[in-house]
């Protein structure tokens, strides 16, 4: 079973435990032209704010991708994940393709674990990015998206990718326990079957396979009106099949909430001692605000 350490402990997840929320909003190919041209001159700011603003809200997991063809990402990315790990002490998980700049933000958060967010079946990527996943201990997200299905539509399309991650990682020294299987979250509004491919990839990965699975949240309303609402509809219903972390956007309304009761139905939270934790922290916030 994955486990992720920070300052703030380790977090471990799979089956049978609460489900992992990842903040995705440090993304910067999604910011604003006044971000960019911060970003440019050195100042990362905003891209905290971010990250403090998920933590507030109860993510786990802050996510940091910072390519853009005007950025050095081999010297942005190792700085914005040691900047957030030292502001908020939470996990990071390294959203990159370049394997300099994952090797410069991997040894810069030594001695701490992290997620790698994530490497496809295609050759040319994994031979670059296990290598330097193997070196440093990091847990691995594997995309099933490879040369013989492309971007797979069928089940036994994305499990015979994922197929291909195991056998990778096992050449490479990666264990089992350290890889997190993405089952494809697509856009709903394009593929309008898609979702119940995605709910039984889950289950097959969890139950044929013993993996731990993730998605991209963020995809499944997009291009539809009030999208957050369709992207949280889509969470709820993927937990029972296997869902074990998500990609999420912290501002998805009743987020924590809706996530924590989905764990405590499903026993990922026997008799809902998080739930009510929950429900106790967020109680003695509003006493505080309303007595200030």
């Amino acid at each position: 079973m994955p486990r992720l350490t920070s300052k703030n402990g380790e977090i471990e997840f799979g089956p049978g435990k609460p489900t992992l929320l990842v903040n995705d909003q440090l993304r910067v190919m999604d910011q604003s032209p006044e971000v960019l041209s911060e970003l440019r001159e050195g100042k990362i700011d905003k891209l905290l704010e971010l990250a403090r603003m998920g933590a507030d809200i109860g993510t786990d997991v802050v996510d940091v991708l910072v390519t853009h063809a005007d950025l050095d990402e081999v010297e942005l990315l190792p700085r914005v994940a040691l900047a957030v790990h030292e502001e908020i002490g939470c996990p990071i998980s390294l959203d990159t393709r370049d394997p300099l700049a994952l090797e410069a933000a991997l040894k810069a958060m030594q001695p701490y674990k992290v997620m790698v967010n994530s490497v496809t079946a295609e050759p040319e990527e994994y031979e670059k990015l296990l290598p330097v996943c193997a070196k440093y201990g990091a847990v691995v997200v594997g995309m099933p998206i490879g040369k013989i299905h492309g971007l797979p539509k069928t089940v036994a399309g994305r499990i015979a990718e994922t197929e291909v991650i195991l056998q990778a990682a096992r050449r490479y020294g990666i264990p089992r326990e350290d890889l997190v299987i993405d089952a494809i979250c697509l856009a709903t509004s394009a593929e309008a079957d898609s979702m119940q491919v995605t709910l039984e990839t889950l289950r097959a990965l969890e139950q044929d396979l013993g993996l731990t699975t993730i998605l991209g949240i963020g995809n499944a309303g997009h291009g539809m009106p009030t999208q957050l609402y369709i992207d949280l509809a889509y969470l709820v219903a993927a937990v029972p099949w296997g869902l074990h972390a998500a990609l999420v956007n912290p501002l998805t309304p009743g987020l924590v909430e809706t996530v924590r009761a989905v764990d405590f139905l499903t026993n990922r939270d026997p008799y809902g001692k998080r739930y009510i934790r929950r429900y106790r922290e967020q109680r003695k916030r509003a006493e505080q605000q309303t007595n200030c």
